[in-house]
């Protein structure tokens, strides 16, 4: 069968196939899109992050101020209740019950012979 001359749409695609050497635009668009998708999910994330760790950190100063007021309050109190007692040097934490004291004069050392 001899060839003719005309080239069929098929032929012309397949040069055009072979003669292309880049991207064509659908590809580019593509892994343009990719890209872009990943960046805005990073840039997402990372403001969520940085969202949580800020009102994180508002709410220990909030806890912190809240525990400083809570200890002031309570150190007034029992400076009160101390000069109330006449016993201002008791420390507020320990209780100003009598201690028994132990002796100093005998030392106690174990299996003496």
């Amino acid at each position: 069968m001899p060839q003719s001359s005309q080239a069929t749409p098929k032929d012309w695609l397949d040069r055009q196939v072979s003669l292309s050497k880049g991207f064509i635009l659908l590809e580019v668009l593509v892994a343009m899109s990719l890209i872009l998708g990943s960046w805005m999910a990073l840039v997402g994330t990372y403001q969520n992050l940085a969202l949580r760790t800020t009102q994180t950190e508002n709410k220990r100063a909030q806890l912190r101020k809240e525990f400083d007021a809570f200890e002031t309050i309570e150190q007034a109190r029992a400076g009160t209740k101390a000069n109330i007692k006449g016993q201002s040097n008791e420390s507020t934490r320990v209780s100003s019950r009598n201690r028994t004291q132990h002796g100093a004069s005998k030392p106690n050392v174990k299996n003496q012979r």
